[in-house]
């Protein structure tokens, strides 16, 4: 376990750390992934959440000459109702639902106005324009929800056609602050796709988008056989890549106990990042050096737990709403005596599926808290 004063995570923090009156430090646990630098009132901060929720999945389909098609996928009756899917109830989706056809549509279509409103696709202040936009109607939700079990959340895909200014050569998409954390997928073609979490309030990544004569020479490159096309298009179901990446999380675990760095660093993509609940970016290299100071240092961790609580795939990309259990020695501050301090971390998860293996691109953290104790029966 890596202790307050240690120099690296001290340096980190003094350099990251901003708005925080009150003191930033390193808090137990760390968890398989996440270094808690956390603002402490009187014990572990949490970040609210009401509950898990499917993550919004985007994937833009950039071409050189600026058009784009932008596929979201997203719970729609949590944004008709201009609510997170966080913390949106399951009474007011249902009413939706339920209610008269007329009202609903008209509830989608100012939904409608409010997605593109809160929408901005290109370079700063050179933003593109949308040509088209094919958006769910009352009906095809109604349908949607009455074929599935249970019928809530309702995950439905609005399609836009769009084009960037001329002469912009950088692309980046801001999206509504009330849909939440975005999973976005950005493809070039013969690119390997950019994939990256999107937090409320922020734009994705400025990326360049290739000329013609670029995408042209990277396909010479490529030399694509019909088999090979075949095989670039099979992508796993939902069963298999919920079964493979829970594997992951997994062999995460048993790394993790065992201080195997080498064997975690496998798990993670090159360019894996971890944001903490407070907005504080760490690179892979930084958490490299954490794991290896933690292994230095033996942490003293008894018990690990790693699940999948809700799954979204789109194209090869996973966005995973994932938990983290995790358990301390720990010193009752009332008695002095040890007991153990479990703690828990919720997480959306990136994972991407490159060459038949599925790699941790990035994690951001929703929300941590520390589980309380059990209290031991009274005695007759």
């Amino acid at each position: 376990m890596i202790a307050s004063d240690d120099p690296f995570w001290a340096g980190l923090v003094e350099r990251r750390s901003q708005g925080c009156t009150l003191g930033w430090r390193i808090a137990r646990p760390f968890g398989a992934r996440f270094a808690a630098l956390i603002c402490l009132v009187g014990g572990l901060a949490g970040v609210a959440a009401a509950h898990p929720a499917n993550i919004p999945v985007a994937r833009a389909k950039v071409q050189p000459s600026g058009l784009i098609e932008l596929n979201f996928t997203f719970d729609i009756l949590a944004f008709v109702l201009d609510q997170t899917p966080q913390i949106v109830l399951d009474a007011p989706m249902n009413a939706l639902l339920d209610g008269p056809a007329t009202d609903f549509q008209t509830r989608l279509d100012a939904a409608k106005k409010r997605f593109l409103q809160g929408l901005s696709i290109g370079s700063g202040a050179d933003t593109g324009v949308v040509d088209s936009v094919d958006f769910p109607n009352a009906e095809d939700i109604r349908k949607a929800a009455e074929g599935q079990t249970p019928r809530l959340p309702v995950m439905m895909t609005a399609t836009l056609r769009c084009h960037l200014k001329a002469g912009v050569r950088k692309v980046s998409f801001h999206f509504a602050e009330v849909l939440g954390t975005v999973v976005l997928t950005t493809e070039f073609p013969y690119r390997e796709p950019i994939s990256e979490s999107v937090d409320p309030g922020d734009s994705s990544n400025e990326l360049q988008v290739p000329t013609q004569a670029e995408i042209d020479a990277s396909a010479a490159s490529m030399r694509l056989t019909p088999a090979d096309n075949g095989k670039l298009a099979a992508q796993p179901t939902e069963a298999q890549a919920r079964k493979a990446i829970q594997k992951q999380y997994d062999s995460w675990t048993k790394a993790y106990m065992a201080h195997d760095v080498d064997a975690l660093l496998a798990i993670l993509a090159p360019a894996y990042t971890l944001k903490t609940a407070q907005g504080v970016l760490i690179k892979r290299s930084e958490y490299e050096v954490m794991l290896k100071q933690r292994k230095q240092k033996r942490s003293d961790t008894t018990q690990y737990r790693q699940e999948i609580v809700r799954i979204t795939l789109r194209d090869g990309v996973a966005a995973i709403w994932s938990r983290e259990t995790t358990t301390d020695p720990g010193l009752n501050q009332k008695t002095g005596k040890k007991e153990p301090v479990t703690y828990q971390h919720d997480y959306i998860d990136v994972w991407t599926y490159t060459a038949n293996k599925w790699l941790l691109k990035s994690t951001v953290t929703q929300k941590e808290q520390r589980l309380a104790v059990p209290k031991p029966p009274k005695s007759l």
